[in-house]
């Protein structure tokens, strides 16, 4: 069986693992001249950069086996560390009962608690709909805490009013259930397992940051046969009797190639995949393209005169002054990534892919965000430099309020191609964590192999908290 893998993210480079260990013939082409996309890592001077914070979680015994084996074992384990910066303070996340009551004012603290009885006492009259992400949030946490942080952080982070983003991006991203459920679980933290608890201790390559995930899946691949073509972005699909017959592909220096496979795995945006069909798609399913959004990120990286700037491994920024919405220290990931005196601080500003901060260069995000830092207290002026800025542009998945009609319309339009698999985090518009997509590109894997479905769409697609 010859498999084409479209993509070489972490679920395109896990799907063609298992599927060359089980001896099949795999072609991988990848639009980028690395493989890891999102999850790669490169390096500045002495640094090594993510797009982020990534890090690898799961409960799964497995797959953690299997991490560890692609990267021969050089893992490092870190416990979690992030926090919340609101009314001029830092609090931990998730919340710690002793900081809470140590760093918010009684007032505020006494506003939540009424803001939340109230919105209960109402609701035993008037049920509050689960119709967008506003009120998804007000009914379990009430107005002050929706205003505080929830709300903020999400329309700062969306661009858009939380009228207009779908409640399935608050129950994939709140951890707790409600106001009560915070409480409960600050004064007796969750055991590990249980279904939306944190997960505290996390996995991280032990040199070359996150990256080496992805490096190592690429270097285990050739040596098992697989072809990587990196720099080659498939182009056409051409299809007969709904079956993909031959997939084209750019190479590297700009001539048109194409090969024969009974299998595509896809794991490119799925906008994307559908607009290389050939015979082209109908004029609803490019509607529903249209329809659908992703927000882009900007990656600011500031290299710091400091050993280090904070012991998080992140800290979000809802405050509506600032432009950045979340930071990461990657030396607090990994001593590699980071060696000596001085420190990188990874700065994100999330943006429409036309707007201001888009289109800004190095040295005006190294100015937005040196004085961000300057404002929570983290940076003093001048201690400072920027060193990189990064754009991707498919970072985000949009859950707006017409997300889901437009997104099944995708998928029906994909599963009408018998041998076409569409998989991961951008082949579903799905925004799950990492350890999911290498998990999704191996259930596909196996479905292919056993010729039994071994439901890869299921993962990361229920009441799971992703955080």
């Amino acid at each position: 069986m010859h498999v084409a893998v479209l993509g070489a993210g972490l679920a395109g480079l896990a799907n063609a693992y298992e599927l060359a260990k089980a001896g099949h013939r795999v072609t991988v082409l990848e639009r980028e001249p690395y493989a890891g996309g999102i999850a790669t890592s490169w390096k500045v001077d002495d640094y090594w950069l993510d797009h982020g914070p990534h890090r690898f979680h799961s409960r799964d015994e497995e797959l953690i086996r299997h991490i560890y084996e692609v990267l021969d074992n050089e893992v490092v384990t870190r416990e979690r560390l992030s926090r919340i910066y609101m009314q001029g303070k830092f609090f931990n996340y998730p919340l710690k009962l002793t900081n809470v009551l140590k760093s918010l004012p009684p007032m505020v603290m006494f506003r939540a608690m009424r803001d939340y009885a109230w919105i209960r006492f109402v609701q035993l009259f008037k049920k509050i709909p689960d119709d967008h992400f506003e009120n998804w949030v007000l009914k379990r946490f009430g107005r002050t805490l929706y205003e505080m942080f929830f709300g903020t952080y999400t329309s700062k982070a969306w661009k858009r009013p939380c009228t207009e983003i779908s409640a399935d991006w608050a129950s994939q991203r709140i951890s707790q259930a409600n106001l009560w459920d915070t409480i409960i679980k600050t004064i007796n933290p969750p055991k590990e397992g249980e279904v939306r608890s944190l997960v505290s201790e996390f996995w991280y390559p032990a040199r070359e940051g996150i990256g080496l995930i992805g490096r190592k899946y690429a270097e285990k691949l050739v040596a098992m046969g697989v072809e990587l073509k990196l720099g080659c972005p498939a182009t056409r699909l051409d299809l007969e009797d709904d079956t993909i017959q031959k997939v084209w592909y750019r190479t590297e220096d700009g001539t048109e190639e194409s090969l024969d496979c009974e299998h595509v795995v896809n794991t490119m945006p799925l906008p994307r995949v559908l607009e290389c069909y050939h015979p082209k798609i109908s004029d609803e399913v490019t509607q529903a393209i249209d329809n659908l959004e992703y927000i882009g990120i900007v990656f600011v990286y500031l290299e710091v005169d400091q050993p280090t700037v904070s012991p998080d491994h992140w800290v979000y920024l809802p405050e509506k002054n600032l432009t950045i919405h979340r930071i990461s220290e990657f030396k607090n990931f990994s001593d590699d990534c980071a060696p000596g005196d001085k420190t990188v601080v990874c700065c994100e500003i999330t943006c429409r892919w036309d707007d201001e901060h888009w289109k800004m260069t190095l040295e005006e995000g190294a100015r937005i965000a040196e004085q961000d830092l300057v404002t929570v207290g983290l940076l003093e002026p001048g201690k400072c430099r920027g060193i990189d800025l990064q754009k991707v542009r498919y970072a985000y998945p949009v859950y707006d309020l017409t997300y889901k009609a437009n997104l099944n319309c995708l998928k029906r339009e994909a599963k009408r191609v018998k041998n076409l698999h569409t998989t991961g985090r951008q082949g579903l518009f799905r925004y799950n964590n990492m350890d999911h997509s290498i998990a999704m590109g191996r259930a596909v894997a196996r479905t292919l192999i056993r010729g039994q479905d071994a439901k890869a769409e299921e993962i990361a697609s229920g009441e799971e908290y992703f955080g």
